[in-house]
């Protein structure tokens, strides 16, 4: 266990020694070792924190993340372990109106719709035998997710501010492809008739928000730890309290990472009409679980966080030094 979650009422975060304490309002008792631990997810009001915890969490760099009923991180505690902030800080500042931000930002929006072709056909596998027509719907849609794949990455530096408009409208398209045939193969619940953001009341778009909060608080962990100002991002655009970066660098792991932990809770989220603790709880485990598992990186199995974080400083690594390319991660199906 390297991440946790705590999401009853009334429970009190301690520290014993060098252990985390989480009392219930029932008195039953739950301790595990903080040297284990990455992050602590407060993720329901009236939860209480000893003060000696968070010095306690602060001296190992775990981070405490507070979180609203959405799911969305609202704040973060850590410590003061960052390093060579100043370099990679003035290398990113620099690096977003240069012709190197284009060539990150391509490969990020490569990695993501990859990814999500990846998804479809993950779960085409599966339709194969059971249901030929909508494993043929998702062939289908993974094949003009493709070309457009290939389009994206045969664009050049293009000498025009609108260069995000023009990437932008590439991912546009291969998400009305990837989520059209999610619905249309049945793999979402009927409820769900097209993507919507944050303050949506339809279960699956709820379940997917609050998905993408639980991953959005380890990516803020891994650029954090590398460095980085967060609210200065290469696609999204800058405003006040939005993490940027953090939303540009989740893009390439969505789809993966949340997208198809949450279709494969569908039938529970049809019997859902809200998203309530039990659901919640299901999503948590599913998105901890994937993180926490090996996966092939640079000839190696390798735990996903491990990877996220490498990606991070390799994000770093070719905004300082701009003949070193970037390369997302591309999952395999």
């Amino acid at each position: 266990m390297r991440h946790i979650s705590v999401v009853n009422f009334g429970d009190c975060l301690g520290v014993s020694g060098s252990r985390l304490t989480i009392r219930s309002r029932d008195g039953e008792l739950f301790e595990t070792s903080l040297n284990r631990l990455r992050s602590i997810r407060v993720a329901k009001n009236g939860i209480s924190i000893s003060s000696n915890l968070i010095q306690a969490c602060a001296s190992r760099g775990i981070r405490l993340y507070f979180v609203d009923w959405q799911g969305k991180a609202v704040a973060a505690v850590s410590g003061q372990h960052q390093h060579a902030v100043v370099a990679i800080r003035k290398a990113q500042l620099q690096t977003i109106d240069s012709p190197k931000a284009q060539e990150i930002v391509r490969d990020i929006l490569v990695s993501k719709i990859s990814n999500q072709r990846a998804v479809l056909l993950y779960f085409r596998k599966y339709l194969a035998q059971k249901d030929p027509a909508s494993a043929e719907i998702l062939t289908k849609a993974s094949d003009q997710i493709r070309s457009q794949v290939e389009l994206l990455k045969a664009r050049k530096i293009i000498e025009s501010r609108a260069w995000r408009v023009i990437f932008e409208g590439h991912e546009g398209q291969c998400a009305a492809l990837y989520w059209n045939a999610l619905k249309d193969s049945h793999l979402l619940p009927d409820t769900f008739q097209n993507r919507e953001g944050r303050g949506s009341v339809e279960i699956t778009n709820a379940a997917l928000n609050y998905g993408y909060s639980i991953l959005q608080s380890y990516i803020w962990s891994v650029l954090d730890n590398a460095g980085f100002e967060l609210y200065a991002g290469l696609l999204h655009a800058d405003r006040p309290g939005k993490p940027a970066l953090v939303l540009d660098v989740m893009e390439e792991y969505r789809a993966w990472v949340v997208d198809r932990n949450i279709i494969k809770l569908r039938q529970r989220l049809g019997d859902k009409a809200e998203l309530d603790k039990e659901l919640k709880s299901k999503i948590i485990e599913a998105i901890d679980g994937t993180v926490a598992t090996a996966f092939p990186y640079r000839q190696k199995k390798v735990r996903l966080e491990n990877i996220m974080q490498r990606q991070a400083y390799r994000l770093a690594a070719s905004m300082i030094d701009r003949k070193k390319a970037y390369r997302g991660i591309k999952f395999r199906w």
